[in-house]
């Protein structure tokens, strides 16, 4: 099997020993040639990313799981007084089909 060397505009480059798309080839000879200012090798974030970086940083302690539910699910089970509602578990399951339909029709 050949291995092709230029894919969906991503080329090798032999010389930075790495691939490097065909734009970023361009604006970076751009800049070379002199047509660049000074913001040429400056890196802008939005700062919502601050924002976004502390909301993880602040939710990282956060378990996803209840484990005080989940210890008397299973003492109710062991017990035998566990009921499956079987209504509430088919319309939040047809909800979760819902959601999963229209996500991908938008």
């Amino acid at each position: 099997m050949k291995i092709q060397s230029n894919i969906g505009g991503i080329e090798t480059a032999a010389s930075a020993g790495g691939i490097v798309r065909k734009e970023e080839r361009k604006v970076s000879a751009a800049a070379q040639a002199g047509g660049a200012g000074r913001d040429a090798g400056t890196v802008r974030i939005d700062p919502r990313a601050s924002l976004l970086a502390s909301a993880e940083t602040s939710l990282g302690g956060v378990s996803e799981i209840d484990t005080a539910r989940v210890e008397e699910i299973k003492r109710a089970i062991a017990e035998g007084r566990f009921e499956v509602d079987s209504r509430r578990v088919a319309e939040r399951l047809m909800g979760s089909v819902r959601d999963l339909i229209l996500t991908r029709n938008n």
